[in-house]
């Protein structure tokens, strides 16, 4: 069994107040480092449509909020932005909107907008899933 499934297991048979106190623990040791999603290090194709123009790159990150990636052209926060990327392992791409909301000298993070709570489970279940040594994405 896995470390997760085994953490997972034995949380389940916990009490409520085990549960919470369990639960702050993890906070404890999390503070300042916790993100919404975990990250991903990737090298993702991707088809980004901001304005007039269609870019095609790759991403240099991705999370079920959010991607960074790598170009360099002239982009502006809060610039709406279409995004088409397709992962090994699942048959549809992944066709999102989002939000320009860094621009660095070597890319953009874009923040995922409207995204579907399906969506969003999916990169995610990805994301921790290619996480696991024993996964095969990337």
């Amino acid at each position: 069994m896995e470390i997760l499934d085994e953490i997972i297991k034995r949380v389940r048979n916990l009490d409520s107040d085990q549960q919470k106190d369990i639960l702050e623990i993890l906070k404890t040791w999390q503070a300042g480092r916790l993100r919404d999603y975990p990250r991903l290090d990737t090298k993702v194709n991707i088809d980004i449509v901001v304005g007039d123009r269609v870019i095609q790159t790759d991403a240099k990150d991705i999370s079920a909020g959010g991607i960074f990636i790598n170009t360099s052209g002239k982009f502006k926060s809060n610039e709406k932005v279409r995004v088409v990327f397709s992962v090994p392992g699942i048959d549809k791409p992944f066709k999102l909107e989002g939000m320009i909301v860094r621009v660095e000298q070597n890319g953009m993070a874009i923040k995922f907008e409207r995204i579907t709570p399906y969506f969003k489970k999916m990169l995610d279940e990805m994301i921790w899933r290619s996480k696991n040594p024993d996964g095969n994405f990337l």
